[in-house]
């Protein structure tokens, strides 16, 4: 059987998988279902877990295995990346299966070796990793050269890696454990003590994506259904996207802060680059309406939000995989 040549983007949120020859060919929740007992086996993964998620009985577990970009429980990560796998048509340990896995920018050696020993038990015969910006930048395909650096927010859902990079590597960069999920459980908090109303993280979830919004004056509505804490009885509300705009703004505000904090530490040259060529954003949070007029204002220079800003991580992998010179170049070692 022919070798197989994937690139992963293992996030806490979401797992984007691409393989050579077929493109994208996964993009799952990384969520688990598994039995109540700490070594039952995978019961559901990704699309079919996340429906579980606030309905199991007793018998049954919800994993959610990376956590704020890192591996949490091992066991579970490797059963469901095999799982997916699987799914599609990659067998594991058998074909000569090679992979470019994304880590967090700045991960640490112990967390490499977890996300190693995760691909090895899932039956991945070689693997490398490359920080997550750099493979946005390639699955942007920025005009990146040893000479011309760019900077960009990669917005994941448990991370936010932000860096200044060139295709020599990072120049200043930093990975943050706040990503688009962070958005998700302030709009339950937020909702709960606006309108007394205690709502499921599915429904957070649904009212991020149809309603969130950074522009003061988006009307659109949606209903959403929830338990009354005073009663405890169901209860529904309308909701227009200005009524949840404070939930999503703290997070959109917070990476600003932080990304000005990387800004003020490059060398002058950089910083002349970038004010050139401007902010590349990606990642699954940076599809929020008004993202791009909003930190416009902040940051005062041109901000490009990614085409394709959930999948570029995954894109810029499936580029670096089958490049030996750029693996050669980009990848972080493991001692």
């Amino acid at each position: 059987m022919a070798s197989e040549k994937l690139a992963i983007d293992f996030d806490s949120a979401v797992t984007n998988i691409y393989k050579i020859g077929s493109g994208l060919v996964l993009s799952e929740p990384t969520v688990a279902a598994v039995g109540a007992d700490a070594k039952s086996e995978l019961k559901a993964g990704g699309i079919e877990a996340r429906k579980l998620i606030g309905k199991t009985a007793d018998n049954t577990r919800i994993v959610f295995p990376v956590f704020e970009g890192e591996i949490v429980n091992e066991r579970v990560a490797s059963e469901l990346l095999s799982f997916f796998l699987k799914k599609v048509g990659v067998s594991g340990g058998l074909s000569g299966v090679s992979a470019v896995m994304s880590v967090p920018c700045g991960t640490e050696e112990e967390m490499l070796q977890k996300y190693y020993s995760v691909a090895k038990g899932a039956g991945i015969d070689k693997v490398c990793f490359i920080e997550a910006p750099i493979l946005s930048a390639l699955g942007q395909r920025l005009p990146l050269s040893d000479s011309s650096p760019c900077f960009l927010i990669d917005m994941a859902g448990g991370t936010t890696n932000i860096a200044a990079l060139s295709l020599d590597g990072i120049i200043v960069g930093i990975s943050v454990s706040l990503g688009g999920n962070k958005i998700t459980t302030d709009i339950i908090d937020y909702v709960a003590d606006a309108y007394g109303l205690q709502i499921g993280l599915l429904t957070a979830e649904r009212l991020k994506k149809e309603i969130g919004s950074l522009s003061e004056g988006d009307g659109l509505s949606t209903v959403v259904n929830g338990r009354d804490l005073l009663s405890g009885t169901p209860r529904a509300v309308s909701l227009k996207a200005s009524d949840i705009l404070e939930p999503v703004k703290m997070y959109y505000d917070k990476i600003a802060d932080i990304a000005k904090s990387v800004l003020v530490k490059l060398p002058p040259e950089v910083s002349a680059e970038i004010t050139h060529a401007g902010i590349y954003v990606s990642g699954e949070a940076s599809s929020v309406y008004g993202l791009e007029s909003y930190y416009r204002k902040k940051f005062g220079i041109q901000i490009n939000v990614a085409e394709n800003a959930a999948m570029a991580v995954a894109l810029g992998g499936g580029i670096a995989v089958g490049n030996y010179d750029l693996l050669k170049k980009l990848s972080v070692k493991l001692k």
